[in-house]
């Protein structure tokens, strides 16, 4: 017996090693198919961030879920368990680059990109072989085949512990993450500006708002640009002279009339093309206002996904409303084009642009790398964002830097691309969760090895100063001014700043629960960082939000004022459906509320002064649509048993949110951009504490009917905040 006891336990535990060790790897590449092998040693591309409007400090999006690897805690047992270089464990935070691209992804991909969860699934794939090739597993012929089968199980290990967590119309939201939407069929993004003309001719323009929005609908990498909010004024008059040059034209540079525009009356109100150079994946414009407030718009587009060559083309919305038609199709100054651009090598998937302070050209395009040293060191790259390309010395190239210390080297702040980096005049912030395990406990590292660490505790914030170059083809003087640990749970990722200040480290995070929604602070120029919570008020005392308020976007501003306010502008929404009845096919309405809500404080008070509720409106918008046309998005009324179908009102209730000065009156409003009725966004003017909007009614009687009505009260009640929101369909 004791024979056969020994046999068949050995048998038993040689069974367990195989299933551990084969099985998971032999379902995965069975289930799966392999990703292109790659050779470039490049990063995986990145989350990025991307501001709306002048005022706009940063937008936390996420849901208030943080950001990390929905991996089983049984993980690590399933992965090759050999350590490279100390950097191998743990497999949560080892891939945790390709999954927080993932988690946004699930959440808002739909919403702004239309990305499926087919989409997401295979950029993690991706994302996860390139994070398992470059940075992890280094060179040999075995690399890529582990590195195939690693990623593909992280896939299967997603799609085993958050399978049903991809978000469709119902819960889908706007915001911008994606700095190479490659995959995207097509997506919109609208950017709050100064108007283009209002200084050139105040009286021509005296209707116009002062600022404007600007609608980037961008199909395939083709752009189109419409100023939804100016009037119907002719850009410049009629005329068969090329040397007739208006104030308008005179004031974006041009001299003599382009055959293109003689015999033309353009609106500015009109939808024109933006020619950008084409073979390229054209992302959103970043919104850029440099020191003099002149607000510059800025695209950062990748070649392809095999290199780190970026085409940087630099504009401002008087160039794109009016004439950006090269005379070549390059992406250099032989295109003559009245755009400014500019062909580098980042050595990095998501270049930012940043204004230097004191450079003879500010304008700067700059990037994390660790692709320049062979260690994997963090790196510093930077090049003027408008210095044409000198054709000797490498001049297409962009100088790096690299920066010494353990914090940073032989790989131990890759992490910095892992959370959103925070861009300032002069400044860069970026956050490295921690890769490798790091415990003083053999116990608790024995654990994490075999279990793992659900979350990333661990990290570091890096405060970079850059300075002007030394030389004009120079690297811009970059140093690492400070390096603040923390041991922060990556549950409140991501954390985004409050201020625009320099030197001002602190952050803002949202924490969602099961029931309701908290805005936490992190001051970083704190010796032992800690998550504080952040008062907001409502009638006199303290109120806790519901989590639905976390859905959509939170919208932090600082304004421009002479005593400047910050002010924290929240939004959510829900369509009216009545879940004892199924949705008609046949029905020809819908409704969506849409709440809006404000609070504020002076931009100078100390970090526990409360945010007072300065401002909310619960505004409910109708629908109504002719029959028979269920074929079209915006024909349909919505089915949340088919959630990938959208509707009107699904779009509404997950479109992007603007702040600016879009009315004469003092005071911000608040836009919604309106898929369906695209020259009409929704916006609302402020209206004491509350909004009213601008325009009641849009749309067209037929055919095919589509008309939208809108109406709006104030929203004045902690108990309405305080729980969902509560409507039937009528």
């Amino acid at each position: 017996m004791s024979r056969k006891l020994i046999g068949w336990s050995v048998a038993a535990i040689a069974a367990i090693f195989l299933i551990l060790n084969y099985l998971p790897s032999f379902v995965a590449d069975s289930l799966y198919k392999n990703v292109d092998d790659i050779t470039d040693g490049e990063m995986p591309a990145t989350v990025t961030s991307f501001e709306s409007g002048p005022e706009v400090v940063s937008t936390i999006g996420g849901s208030g879920e943080g950001l990390n690897c929905s991996l089983p805690a049984l993980t690590n047992i399933f992965f090759d368990s050999r350590d490279d270089k100390g950097r191998r464990h743990l497999v949560l935070q080892r891939f945790r680059q390709a999954c927080v691209f993932h988690d946004l992804c699930y959440r808002h991909g739909l919403a702004t990109y239309g990305y499926n969860q087919n989409d997401c699934d295979r950029i993690l794939q991706n994302a996860a072989f390139r994070l398992c090739t470059y940075i992890r597993n280094g060179s040999g012929t075995g690399s890529a085949t582990r590195c195939q089968t690693d990623s593909k199980m992280v896939l299967a290990g997603v799609s085993m512990g958050g399978y049903n967590a991809f978000r469709g119309w119902d819960r889908s939201t706007y915001f911008e993450f994606e700095s190479d939407p490659f995959r995207s069929d097509g997506f919109q993004a609208s950017r709050v500006v100064d108007h283009p003309f209002k200084a050139v001719d105040p009286a021509k323009y005296r209707s116009d708002p002062d600022q404007v929005i600007l609608s980037f609908e961008n199909v395939r990498s083709d752009i189109a640009v419409t100023c939804m909010t100016c009037g119907k004024l002719p850009v410049f008059e009629y005329t068969q002279d090329p040397n007739e040059i208006d104030a308008e034209l005179q004031s974006v540079g041009v001299t003599k009339l382009p055959e293109a525009l003689l015999k033309r009356e353009p609106m500015l109100s009109e939808t024109v093309p933006i020619w950008l150079p084409p073979r390229r994946h054209h992302a959103a414009p970043h919104l850029l206002v440099d020191s003099k407030g002149k607000d510059h718009l800025i695209w950062m587009s990748r070649n392809n996904p095999q290199d780190t060559m970026s085409c940087i083309v630099g504009a401002d919305a008087a160039r794109i409303l009016t004439n950006t038609l090269p005379k070549r199709d390059l992406c250099s100054k032989d295109a003559e084009s009245l755009l400014t651009m500019v062909e580098v090598d980042m050595f990095a998937t998501s270049p930012l642009p940043m204004e230097i302070p004191g450079a003879p050209e500010p304008i700067y395009a700059t990037a994390i790398s660790p692709q320049k040293t062979v260690d994997n060191d963090l790196s510093f790259c930077s090049r003027s964002a408008s210095r044409a390309v000198d054709q000797s010395g490498n001049d297409d190239r962009s100088r790096c830097i690299n920066f010494t210390g353990e914090a940073v080297t032989k790989g131990a702040a890759l992490g910095a691309f892992q959370d959103f980096p925070v861009i300032r005049p002069g400044q860069q912030i970026v956050f490295a969760r921690d890769v490798d395990q790091r415990t003083n406990s053999a116990l608790t590292a024995i654990w994490q090895r075999a279990f793992g660490d659900t979350y990333s505790p661990g990290g570091a914030l890096l405060v970079i100063d850059v300075a002007p170059p030394a030389t004009p083809k120079g690297p811009a003087a970059a140093s690492l001014k400070k390096i603040v640990r923390f041991n922060i749970d990556d549950r409140f990722d991501p954390m985004m700043p409050i201020t625009r200040k320099v030197d001002d480290l602190r952050f803002l995070s949202l924490e969602a629960s099961k029931e309701t929604v908290r805005l936490r602070m992190i001051d970083f120029a704190k010796d032992n960082p800690a998550i504080g919570s952040v008062r907001l008020t409502m009638g006199g005392g303290d109120v806790e939000l519901d989590r639905s308020w976390a859905a959509r976007p939170l919208m932090v501003l600082e304004t421009r004022d002479a005593q400047p306010r910050t002010k924290l502008v929240f939004s959510r929404g829900e369509i009216a459906t009545d879940p004892d009845k199924p949705a008609s096919p046949g029905a020809t309405t819908e409704v969506l509320t849409l709440q809006t809500l404000v609070f504020e404080r002076d931009a100078a008070a100390p970090s526990d002064a409360p945010f007072l509720k300065s401002a909310g409106a619960v505004c409910r918008i109708t629908y109504e649509f002719a029959a028979g046309h269920t074929d079209w998005p915006c024909y349909r009324a919505f089915d949340p048993d088919r959630s990938m179908r959208a509707s009107p009102a699904a779009r509404m209730q997950a479109s992007q949110m603007l702040v600016g000065h879009f009315s004469k009156g003092a005071g911000h409003g608040i836009a919604f951009p309106d898929a369906c009725l695209k020259s009409e966004p929704i916006i609302l003017a402020p209206q004491g504490a509350t909004f009213t909007p601008v325009k009641d009614a849009a749309g067209w009687d037929g055919p095919p009917k589509l008309k939208r009505t809108i109406t709006c009260e104030p929203l004045d009640t902690a108990a309405i905040v305080s729980r969902p929101i509560t409507q039937k369909a009528q």
